[in-house]
């Protein structure tokens, strides 16, 4: 009888176990499927940071060039029998260092009109935040785009391909 009294007792603690075995179980799947679906939702969030942030770096490496230039004047030149546009630019150095001269092409789109293009280059030193100024006439064949060009009020200039001479 004592065995008997023995096995009931493990018997019912043997199929007690489970339920509780069930129980603790459940509790850690909800537990866990919690700090997962938090963990999903910080990843989220991370991703969609990066995203924007390497969408801003690639628009910063876009706009960040070693030099900017802006139109500072623009005058009609008559001289040698010819008719032009005597325009002046100011190129500023935005690098940290000093540049000993640099070549690329001026794009100029005046409002309203097409736009022109023109390659240059410049062989003197720019300091790091100094300025140079230099002048340039343009000439064109092709009159009725020439005299929108001159008529224009706002003329946008850019230095593209820029390679620098250090």
């Amino acid at each position: 009888m004592r065995n008997y009294a023995f096995l009931i007792i493990l018997l019912i603690l043997a199929s007690t176990e489970p339920r509780v075995c069930a129980q603790n179980t459940g509790q850690r799947l909800g537990k866990l499927e919690n700090r997962v679906g938090k963990i999903e939702k910080r990843v989220t969030v991370i991703e969609e940071g990066r995203g924007q942030s390497r969408a801003a770096d690639e628009q910063a490496n876009i706009n960040v060039q070693p030099l900017s230039v802006a139109l500072v004047s623009k005058k009609q030149a008559v001289g040698g029998g010819q008719i032009g546009t005597k325009m002046v630019l100011e190129f500023k150095n935005l690098a940290s260092y000093t540049i000993s001269g640099f070549s690329g092409t001026l794009v100029f789109k005046p409002e309203g009109c097409d736009i022109y293009v023109r390659k240059m280059s410049y062989a003197h030193a720019i300091g790091s935040g100094e300025t140079a100024q230099i002048e340039m006439i343009i000439r064109s064949d092709q009159v009725n785009q020439y005299l929108k060009f001159v008529k224009a009020r706002t003329v946008k200039v850019v230095l593209i391909n820029q390679q620098l001479h250090e």
